[in-house]
């Protein structure tokens, strides 16, 4: 009886041993659980960052610290669902959910808008004032028959019911339809994933798509802001009797 339990106690730590190893070898070529819990390998996440020291957390952790402008940062992770966040003195902090394929890829591009809002005061002894005035006097919303078109033309997207529709592809959505008067709509900088838009006091960027959380920020606060947009830096913004070249 002692030898059959000695038998058994080595057969049972032999399969141990091998399961130990195989989990081991697995792990050293990249071989991880994904959310259902069947084996997938690491994926690179990719993400394109326009100013140095910004923190990369992901999952809540600290993952990087950028040193440079327009820094593309690549972080190894499981193939799963992952959270990040994006972290810069002076900007709002972005966040998203995200799936990384098994031995895939993904790209991520956060939006980085500043907590206080940058720019200059435009007076009528400008030589430009009364052009610029004019151009956000007769700035009218986007219609379905004449959208307004990404740089990159992906992305068309106009104004309906006081909701902005985005049409990416085939897909149709609605962005945003907030309960006060949308005025003005634009693409966010020279991006097709974000769009500007003003509506009662403020002036704010929300992006497209609104998987793994749709994040939305204000640009501009002031009392009735429109605005016009001519340079992917910058929009020109009208609000009561002051107007203004404000930073995107």
């Amino acid at each position: 009886m002692e030898a059959g339990k000695n038998t058994k106690k080595w057969a049972w730590l032999g399969v141990a041993t091998a399961v130990t190893l195989l989990v081991l070898i697995g792990y050293s070529q990249g071989y991880r659980f994904q959310n259902n819990f069947t084996i997938g390998k690491l994926g690179i996440l990719s993400v394109n960052l326009p100013l140095s020291e910004t923190l990369i957390y992901v999952d809540e952790t600290e993952k990087v610290k950028t040193t440079k402008d327009n820094e593309r940062v690549e972080i190894k992770l499981s193939p799963r669902t992952h959270s990040i966040i994006t972290s810069r003195i002076g900007y709002y902090p972005w966040t998203k959910q995200f799936i990384v394929p098994s031995g895939g890829n993904i790209t991520l591009s956060p939006i980085f808008v500043s907590v206080n809002a940058t720019g200059m005061i435009i007076t009528d002894k400008d030589s430009e004032y009364w052009k610029i005035r004019d151009m956000l006097e007769k700035n009218q919303l986007p219609a379905k028959n004449s959208p307004l078109e990404s740089s990159d033309k992906k992305v068309i997207i106009w104004a309906d019911d006081n909701a902005i529709i985005a049409k990416v592809g085939s897909t149709t959505s609605t962005i945003v339809q907030p309960d006060t008067v949308i005025r003005n709509v634009a693409f966010y900088k020279d991006r097709s994933d974000a769009v500007i838009f003003s509506t009662y006091n403020a002036i704010y960027v929300i992006e497209i798509n609104k998987e793994g959380m749709q994040n939305f920020f204000p640009i501009y606060k002031g009392t009735s802001p429109i605005f016009f947009k001519t340079d992917p830096n910058f929009i020109y913004v009208e609000d009561e009797t002051n107007l203004m070249q404000v930073m995107i």
